[in-house]
Order: structure tokens, then C-alpha cells, then sequence
């Protein structure tokens, strides 16, 4: 056990070293223009791109709570989406989505379905997620320069993703009775009525589009002159390269996606790389805010619910 828990250690501490290196690397290089590009932007549409991803919150809280499917009250299913996914950004391997869940049972309070009920809708919720972004992505793959890794990534999200919510609710159908009481609720969670996932399927795809516009104006903020197509392409080729964080903020995986994706759409040089390097830290803001704003929301109880968040990610 010590033996695989120093070898993660190792390898976290390999990669953060190897992270730094190349971004040392790139500053080298490119002198002081990265950092000029990154503090000179258009802030009216930085803003902008800022007020997105901030918004985009109450839309995926909102399809959390459709999954659900518990009169658990929309402030508290906010509360811990946004408060789970702002430490997404800062914890790796999305430590953040247990969060979700104990924030909300502490936001839930006499409302609270249980664990089962908590995770199997998140994951439901999640499933729908990953299939919104395929669908985005399998439709831009008709007119986007998508590499090929890329469009076997988004076929086999979607496949690996409509699987899942089939399978739970085919086991929960099928052998659900003689499975642990826990196990079967979880599946039943997880396998949410077609009409329910029709709903939150249509939310998370708003939440897709609206976070394209947003990638749009941050680049033009960043003063890349690209258009809506090659907005779309570094979404989902950043997007693909997020499923599986092993750093906060999944710090390099992102920026060599960011770089690439700008690279096949012919951009480069110092507003590339400051495009690379700003993303990550304008979605994490955003998603500290709208975690602030749902804290807020519960006045005194605020200690409460981020002693719940921080207790589970640590």
C-alpha cells in the first residue's frame, strides 16, 4: 500500500516538475510578450467570457436537480454544484464532484435523499453532460478540422456514456432486488426516466453552446482573431483533454490542447500561449464566484458548508 501511494506521490510530483519545466520553458522563449498579451486584454469582452462561465453554473445545477428528482429546493443543489466545481479547478482527479455531494447534504439539511439518491443523480447528470459535448461534437465534426483522435474520442464518449445510463437502469430493472438496498437506489438514481434525461439533456446542451460563446470572446479578449468555427474546435479539443485532470486545473494537459488546437486554426506566438495559460484561471474565478454567491446564500451556515467541501476533498 505504501509502496503505490509513494509511487503516486512520485509521479504527481514528476509531472507538476515536468509542468513547470515547460512552462519556464515558454517564458524563456517568448520573453516578456506572454505576459504583455495576458495583461493587456479587451476587458469589456473578458468580462464577458467571465459572466458566461460564471452563468453556465445555474444551468448545471439545474440539470442536477432534474436528475435528482427529490424536493431537495434548488438553493441547496446550486450550492453544491458550483461550490464542487470551483474545487474541480483547484484539486486534481476531479476530487470535486464528492463535494457536490456532502455540501449538499449539509445544504439539503431535513431534505436530504441520501447518498444513493445524491450520487447515482449526479452521475446521471454527468452521463447526460458527456453526452451533450459528444453530440456538440460529433455534429462540428462534419465542417471542424477535427483530428482523428479527437473524433474517436467524442464517438466513443457518447457510446461509453448512453451505455452507462442503459446498463443501470437495465441491472436496476433485472437483478435491482436481490442487489443491497443502496446499490439498487443508486442504479435507479443513475437511470433516470427518458423524459428526465430529455429535460436535463436539453439544459446541458444550452450550457455548451453558451460556453463556446464564451471561449469565443475570450480569445478575441486575448486579441486572437479567429471565428466561431475555430472558437468551437478549441472548446472541444480543451474539453477532451479535461475528462481526466491529474494536475489542478489539469495545469499542462490544457495548455499543450489549447496550443494545439490554436495551432491547427493557424494560431501561434505569444497570444496563444497567454490564451492557454489565462483560460484555466478565468474559469476558476468565475466558479469561485458562483461558489461565493451559493455559500452566501446560507448566511451564518456558510463555515458549515465549507468545512463539508474541504473535509471530503482533503
Amino acid at each position: 500500500m505504501r509502496s503505490r501511494r509513494s509511487l503516486t506521490v512520485y509521479l504527481t510530483l514528476a509531472i507538476a516538475l515536468a509542468t513547470v519545466g515547460g512552462f519556464a520553458l515558454v517564458a524563456h522563449r517568448t520573453g516578456t510578450t506572454v505576459l504583455h498579451a495576458a495583461t493587456t486584454p479587451n476587458w469589456f469582452l473578458l468580462a464577458g467570457a467571465f459572466a458566461i462561465s460564471a452563468g453556465v453554473q445555474p444551468l448545471r445545477a439545474w440539470a442536477w436537480s432534474s436528475t435528482l428528482r427529490e424536493p431537495v429546493g434548488f438553493r441547496a443543489v446550486y450550492t453544491a454544484s458550483a461550490v464542487g466545481s470551483f474545487l474541480d479547478t483547484v484539486l486534481p482527479g476531479r476530487l470535486g464532484e464528492g463535494s457536490k455531494v456532502a455540501v449538499l447534504k449539509v445544504s439539503a439539511g431535513k431534505r436530504w435523499p441520501g447518498l444513493p439518491r445524491a450520487g447515482g443523480s449526479l452521475l446521471c447528470a454527468h452521463l447526460v453532460e458527456m453526452i451533450a459535448f459528444a453530440l456538440v461534437g460529433a455534429v462540428s465534426a462534419f465542417f471542424l478540422p477535427l483530428p482523428s483522435w479527437a473524433r474517436w474520442t467524442v464517438v466513443g464518449g457518447l457510446a461509453a456514456a448512453s451505455a452507462g445510463i442503459a446498463l443501470a437502469g437495465l441491472v436496476h430493472r433485472r437483478i435491482g432486488r436481490r442487489l443491497p438496498r443502496a446499490v439498487d437506489r443508486f442504479l435507479a438514481a443513475a437511470a433516470a426516466p427518458p423524459r428526465v434525461i430529455g429535460l436535463a439533456l436539453g439544459i446541458l446542451l444550452t450550457t455548451w453552446i453558451a460556453r463556446g460563446v464564451g471561449v469565443f470572446l475570450l480569445l478575441h479578449a486575448l486579441h486572437l482573431d479567429v471565428s466561431v468555427r475555430a472558437a468551437l474546435l478549441y472548446m472541444l479539443v480543451t474539453g477532451l483533454a479535461n475528462t481526466a485532470p491529474l494536475l489542478p486545473g489539469n495545469a499542462g494537459v490544457y495548455q499543450g490542447a489549447a496550443l494545439g488546437a490554436l495551432a491547427i486554426v493557424h494560431k501561434a506566438g505569444a497570444h496563444a500561449v497567454a490564451v492557454s495559460l489565462l483560460a484555466p484561471v478565468v474559469v476558476s474565478v468565475a466558479a469561485a464566484a458562483a461558489a461565493l454567491v451559493g455559500l452566501a446564500l446560507y448566511g451564518r451556515r456558510f463555515v458549515d458548508l465549507s468545512r463539508a467541501a474541504l473535509q471530503f476533498g482533503a
